[in-house]
């Protein structure tokens, strides 16, 4: 794989993993990477959008405020 810059360290690593993915609405987004081990492990893990088990429930509805 291509050396790419760790988030934490904001330096080269020459073994990146992917730690998340990031969305943009004009710019397309990209891939956030990080150094395995230490680096990886200390950044929070993404919430999958398309996990709809992991959504609070709703039991109000919504009220809209003039």
């Amino acid at each position: 794989m291509t050396p790419q810059v760790c988030a934490r360290y904001d330096k080269p690593t020459s073994t990146p993993v992917v730690v998340a993915i990031e969305h943009g609405a004009s710019a397309g987004g990209g891939t956030v990477y990080a150094c395995p081990g230490k680096c990886a492990d200390s950044i929070p893990r993404q919430r999958d959008p398309f996990d709809h088990g992991t959504l609070p429930a709703r039991h109000e509805p919504v009220r809209h405020t003039p």
